[in-house]
């Protein structure tokens, strides 16, 4: 009996401290470079730089909810690790930011 209750003690112990495995794969870092203040059809608001094999310019209107930045108060740039997509049809190159953190 000693021996079982010792078991589900230890089986508990190791059960409660696993770590979660919800961890963020991010596929580029990028850089925010700041407000976009050209008035054009494309309406972008904020200019991005998305770092890969070559330095890509973009825009994009708003940032994931509980990204922890504000864009109206910010100090540009801000560096960042990111996941994003393009919109379908946009000849502007727009983008939309799935998920990032600070880089």
């Amino acid at each position: 009996m000693k021996f079982l209750n010792s078991l589900i003690f230890v089986t508990l112990l190791f059960c409660g401290c696993r770590k979660s495995s919800s961890t963020t794969t991010y596929m580029n870092t990028a850089t925010i470079k700041g407000q976009n203040l050209t008035t054009t059809a494309c309406g972008g608001a904020y200019w991005i730089t998305i770092h890969g094999a070559t330095d890509s310019l973009a825009q994009f209107n708003t940032l994931p909810a509980g990204s922890g930045i504000d864009l109206t108060t910010a100090t540009f740039p801000i560096n960042i690790k990111l996941n994003w997509h393009n919109i379908p049809g946009n000849a502007c190159n727009v983008i939309v930011i799935d998920a990032m953190a600070l880089d």
